[in-house]
């Protein structure tokens, strides 16, 4: 194509395709947001439309290339620093499995499909690989706006992302021997050169990188801590692919999680993440440069046949395997439907095939098209599979209690055994977690009973080391809730972090026993309005409780009195809350309260 500004040196005509491609991002991200969507969908739409431009204004993409794969090494160095070990562990039994055989079963239909669209082996086993990828940044985003990072499928998520981002760097790992080849003899020296980098980073890196880190960090200089945290992540990425022959990404993976059992990981991770995010940037619209739509508009049956298998067929898949290995139905359905995508570790796959000659243009370009209508539709399906779980749950029936005379089967029914009338239970809390320990302390601290429901049994175990009685089982299921006694209960407390979780139990809470009085955790408006409607006595907003709070520190300090900060918080809690904030919750009449003890 004509050079649309002929004269300029290759300095300048560089800086100006950068500084195109950056402003388009901006647009196209802007409006992103505005409808609604990830930015990362408007940085690839930006690069469709700066494509036809390649050669002209913003033509110098091989150099922006170049900084694009600077951005896959800075993503995958924050991701390892970032690397949730912890959630990890905590979902092991259901993500180990689940994950690997969810990118394997989703790999071999997508495989299979591409293999009836005409693509040879290796291309048909890449785009297979690549919808089987989720998103984790989509993933992240949609749980987080929904409030249920929290909750049951949502730690179950983060987990199951995690696996799929490790089962992605090693599928980049073992694309540059697979170029050309057809055995087995190249997958296994790949995965002997892994092995061999992991145990030469874990030697030399845990023992070396974070003596440097706490040294650098003495000099109280955050521009040389800056420079550390950039140069381990570049280093590591070269020795990976120039010592070992493996992906850059590989490397600068292993070296986050290395910085990551370092005391600073945090702030190493708060130095990278700005240029992580620029030249992440870079990178998204470089792959919509590489798009060709007109291509994707003559071929859009190919388009629906990947986009069934990355969406539908993959939640699918998830939710059964999620079931099967133990989660309930509900949390199931909804883990199903938020891994519906495919994403940023897909543009990574197939780009580097790409590269190697493993995709043809055809096959790159379904891909890419995939992962942003995938993206885009995914609050829908989330939205879908909230209703559809809805619709499941009201209509199973409201269970008996179990019959009289039938022993007791948990530590909760045999602390509720007994005729004794001072054997009732005063309060029923459901959930463990962080919010749930708080309850259980302070209700047993002043000696009054309590029966704990959870599915975590570590929490409950510790919930019994303090006294209390425990039921392990679904806390929105009707046979759990009656089991847990709440015909007799004084007070329900909901503390579990499952919006849609909460809004079932206290439906289910209610039908049982129409007068209990139930507090309840709620996150932003739309669930503060909701419960509020289902007759919750007082709620509680974490991010509203911690403004309050600060909010009467602030006055306490500028001298206002105790009496004034009163009436100041109570308004700006009516004003959140609406007036069920400001109820103190109701007993039922017949109800005498327990004496402290046992």
């Amino acid at each position: 194509m004509p050079d649309l500004i002929p004269g300029l040196s290759p300095e300048l005509r560089f800086i100006l395709g950068l500084g195109v491609a950056v402003a388009a991002a901006l647009a196209g991200g802007a409006v992103a947001v505005r409808l609604r969507q990830p930015p990362l969908v408007g940085y690839l739409a930006a690069g469709v439309a700066l494509g036809p431009l390649s050669g002209m204004v913003a033509g110098d993409a091989a150099h922006i290339g170049e900084l694009a794969q600077l951005g896959v090494v800075l993503l995958l160095f924050a991701l390892g620093v970032e690397f949730p070990l912890r959630e990890l562990a905590r979902t092991r039994r259901v993500v180990l499995p689940g994950t690997l055989a969810q990118v394997l079963v989703t790999g071999a239909a997508g495989a299979a499909v591409s293999a009836a669209l005409g693509m040879g082996a290796a291309g048909a086993a890449v785009v297979g690989a690549a919808v089987a990828i989720s998103s984790t940044l989509v993933v992240l985003k949609i749980l987080g706006e929904r409030g249920e990072l929290d909750s049951l499928h949502g730690r179950t998520a983060i987990g199951w992302m995690v696996v799929q981002d490790l089962v992605t760097v090693v599928l980049i790992a073992v694309l540059d021997p697979l170029a050309g080849t057809d055995g087995v003899a190249p997958v296994v020296l790949a995965v002997v050169r892994t092995t061999a980098f992991l145990a030469f980073a874990y030697l030399l890196g845990a023992r070396l990188l974070p003596w440097l880190l706490q040294a650098v960090a003495r000099l109280r200089s955050p521009e040389l801590f800056l420079l550390t945290v950039f140069a381990t992540a570049l280093l590591a990425a070269f020795v990976s692919s120039a010592v070992f022959g493996l992906s850059l990404a590989l490397g600068a993976f292993i070296a986050g999680i290395i910085v990551a059992e370092s005391d600073l990981a945090h702030q190493a991770a708060s130095e990278i993440i700005p240029f992580r995010d620029l030249f992440a940037v870079l990178f998204f619209v470089s792959v919509g440069m590489l798009l060709d739509p007109a291509a994707i508009v003559a071929d859009w049956p190919a388009l629906l046949a990947l986009l069934a298998v990355a969406t539908v067929f993959k939640s699918v898949v998830g939710a059964g395997l999620a079931r099967l290995l133990g989660l309930p139905r509900r949390s199931a359905i909804l883990l199903g439907a938020s891994i519906g995508q495919a994403g940023e570790f897909s543009f990574l796959l197939v780009e580097r095939a790409l590269s190697l000659g493993l995709l043809d243009e055809r096959a790159y370009n379904l891909v890419l098209a995939t992962a942003v209508a995938s993206i885009v539709i995914s609050p829908a399906l989330t939205r879908g599979a909230d209703r559809l779980v809805r619709a499941l749950e009201r209509r199973e029936p409201l269970l008996e209690p179990p019959q009289p005379g039938l022993p007791p089967v948990t530590r909760g029914e045999l602390a509720m055994a007994g005729g004794d009338e001072s054997a009732r239970l005063s309060i029923v809390v459901l959930g463990a977690g962080r919010v749930g320990r708080v309850v259980i302390r302070a209700v047993r601290a002043r000696g009054f009973r309590c029966v704990v429901v959870d599915r975590d049994q570590g929490a409950l175990d510790a919930a019994a080391g303090q006294g209390a009685a425990t039921l392990y089982g679904d806390a929105a299921s009707p046979a759990i809730l009656r089991r847990a006694g709440l015909d007799r209960a004084r007070l329900l407390v909901v503390a579990i972090g499952d919006p849609l979780a909460s809004r079932l139990a206290v439906e289910r809470a209610r039908a049982i026993n129409p007068r209990l009085p139930i507090v309840a955790r709620a996150r932003g408006q739309t669930e503060i309005r909701s419960l509020r409607e289902l007759g919750v006595t007082r709620l509680a907003d974490p991010d509203v409780e911690a403004a309050l709070e600060l909010a009467r520190a602030a006055l306490a300090r500028m001298g206002v009195s105790g009496p004034e900060q009163s009436a100041v918080t109570v308004s700006l809690r009516r004003r959140a809350y609406g007036d069920v904030a400001d109820a103190a919750p109701r007993e039922p009449r017949e109800a005498a309260p327990d004496a402290p003890g046992g």
